[in-house]
């Protein structure tokens, strides 16, 4: 009797693990993401775990990592560096060049003109371009997000999601949250 309760344990044991490892060989990996930004003008900020490298012609770039400070980040350019707090670094000027990379989720926000810059990882954020015809200012640069097809930056606050989409869904459009 022992043994037959000995042999069935084992064999819910070996069924439920085998069972766990064909849900998580069925579920698809989650792929990096990609965004691309050409000559833009405005404000994009991300939460990016995954690397970052560009340059902005004017502005502010605002870095927060990590409490432990491991995130590789290398920035060359800037006229002027405030740190308002022990994590947050602002970087401002002309010209600044940058990259970043971490294995962590760090905070970027980037606010000025001329962007240009590529991103890869996992993530979220939202972008806001300056485009206004009634300022004068008609084009205020170009996106692509997740592999898409390049389009204006948007004039309003958009959210979008930084990471690769499964196959059946739109990669051309950020995601845009209720």
């Amino acid at each position: 009797m022992r043994l037959a309760r000995g042999l069935l344990l084992a064999f819910i044991l070996s069924a439920s693990l085998l069972a766990a490892a064909a849900a998580f060989a069925a579920r698809p990996p989650v792929e990096d993401g990609t965004l691309t930004v050409q000559h833009g003008r405005g404000t994009i900020a991300m939460k990016l775990k995954g690397s970052i490298i560009g340059r902005l012609s004017k502005g502010t770039l605002t870095i927060t990592e990590p409490a432990d400070q491991t995130a590789t980040i290398i920035v060359r350019g800037a006229e002027r560096t405030r740190y308002p707090s022990e994590t947050t670094t602002v970087y401002t000027g002309n010209n600044i060049r940058f990259r970043v990379a971490d294995d962590r989720k760090l905070t970027l926000r980037l606010n000025g003109k001329g962007m240009n810059f590529s991103a890869v990882g996992r993530g979220d954020g939202w972008m806001d371009g300056l485009g206004d015809p009634s300022d004068g200012i008609f084009f205020d640069g170009s996106y692509s997000l997740n592999g898409g097809p390049y389009q204006s930056l948007p004039d309003e606050r958009t959210p979008f999601e930084l990471i690769l989409p499964s196959p059946s869904n739109s990669a051309s459009e950020p995601r845009q949250r209720g």
